[in-house]
């Protein structure tokens, strides 16, 4: 840092409210508002270690009943924007983009002709002399297992002489 900087910018840097990338909470964030009472107008906590409740909580009936439920209402906090978790809630539970898998071109041509050759049998498959890393049946049976997984897997199979 340099010898003269202003410590009244860097304070304003620091309490500069953080910026928020999902649009579902960017939507119904309030800027006038501190970070941990946007979220707990969420429904959602600030710090979670203060969120659960942790040791031993009675829950047998006493004599000084109005205390007691003065204690629970201070504990529960009532979300004012419950909507914003339960569109969180349904954004997780949405189905990802199922990832695509792929092989290197010389993977693909070694387990094709394995494949062309032996058909099932992988415990001829490690004799071959094409095996050079001296994979195990079980180390090739997973590459065939995840090169079948591929959509596509068929089209990549060299096509007989006689089909062409």
């Amino acid at each position: 840092m340099p010898v003269n900087y202003n410590k009244k910018k860097l304070g304003k840097k620091m309490k500069k409210t953080p910026s928020v990338t999902c649009p579902l909470i960017k939507d119904h964030w309030n800027d006038k508002v501190s970070v941990a009472k946007n979220l707990s107008n969420f429904g959602l906590t600030n710090n979670p270690s203060k969120s659960i409740l942790t040791g031993f909580v009675n829950t047998q009936p006493q004599v000084q009943g109005e205390e007691i439920k003065e204690q629970n209402k201070k504990r529960k906090r009532v979300a004012n924007q419950p909507q914003v978790v339960k569109l969180l809630e349904e954004q997780a539970n949405k189905p990802t983009g199922i990832k695509q898998i792929t092989l290197p071109p010389g993977t693909i041509k070694f387990i094709t002709y394995l494949m062309e050759k032996y058909g099932d049998n992988y415990k001829e498959m490690t004799k071959d002399p094409k095996n050079v890393y001296q994979m195990t049946w079980k180390q090739i049976r997973a590459k065939i297992v995840t090169f079948k997984s591929i959509k596509a897997y068929e089209h990549l199979m060299p096509r007989p002489i006689a089909d062409l």
